[in-house]
């Protein structure tokens, strides 16, 4: 008896061959996994849409939180293609740590530390000094875990406000996300935040500038992770976060891309 292949099977065959062979699109796929600070999220998240929209053979996995908490989970567990904290600090860190390459190194975008308060300013909050005030209730990122919680701490140690101004503190965030959300939900009346937060939430967050001399410019940056498989590709990526293109991602969502003047 003559066999007959039924044409369902045929189609499947076909497909799994695919597959197998590497012809499929998924196999194709050049997958990116970035960890980056939190507090480039939203422009981070609409870079990788454009970049994989322009690069559909390329995937892009963003794990976003405290700069400090990501490179410890990305030298842990030694994965990772690029780094991009949300300070220049920490990127110094993982360099001594020698988690990323450093030759890959490129700024991103600028941010400047200022005080975040609820939008009117109900509590009249007009200088760090205001922090300490009875009955204001402060919010800091977490030191160490969160590089706006290393930022906070050394501007607030030049004013000489630390130990006051903690006094104050109600709650530590374990991101830079978590840290505008404590003003723009009402959780706190102020927080120790970047300049970019403003551009979160409009119409929740307000700011107040911190005097220039406790202060210094602090940078986004991206480097290659040197557990990184892909390093083209990888560098790639930071190209595109760098060009033009990827900078006026950057400045629409409120952030400085050239090196801003401190006044």
């Amino acid at each position: 008896m003559r066999a007959v292949s039924h044409p369902m099977v045929v189609v499947i065959g076909a497909a799994l061959l695919g597959t197998l062979c590497g012809t499929g699109s998924a196999a194709a796929k050049t997958r990116l996994m970035v960890f980056a600070g939190a507090a480039s999220k939203p422009p981070a998240q609409e870079a990788k849409k454009v970049y994989e929209k322009a690069h559909p053979d390329v995937q892009i996995d963003i794990t976003f939180g405290g700069s400090g908490t990501i490179l410890q989970q990305m030298m842990l567990e030694q994965i990772g293609d690029i780094y991009m904290p949300g300070s220049d600090d920490f990127m110094d860190k993982a360099e001594v740590k020698k988690a990323v390459i450093p030759e890959t190194r490129k700024i991103v975008a600028y941010l400047i530390p200022t005080i975040c308060v609820q939008h009117g300013n109900p509590k009249n909050i007009r200088s760090l000094a205001d922090l300490a005030r009875p009955g204001v209730t402060v919010g800091l990122a977490k030191p160490e875990a969160v590089c706006l919680g290393d930022a906070s701490e050394v501007v607030l140690r030049k004013a000489g406000l630390l130990d006051e101004v903690k006094r104050n503190v109600i709650t530590y965030a374990l991101s830079c996300e978590q840290t505008q959300q404590l003003v723009q939900l009402g959780e706190v009346d102020a927080v120790i935040g970047w300049d970019a937060f403003k551009s979160w939430a409009p119409d929740k967050i307000d700011l107040v500038k911190i005097d220039p001399k406790y202060l210094r410019v602090h940078n986004i940056p991206a480097a290659v992770a040197v557990y990184s498989q892909q390093r083209a590709a990888a560098e790639k990526f930071i190209a595109f976060l760098t060009s033009k293109q990827g900078k006026r991602i950057f400045a629409k969502h409120g952030y400085s891309v050239t090196m801003p003047k401190l006044k």
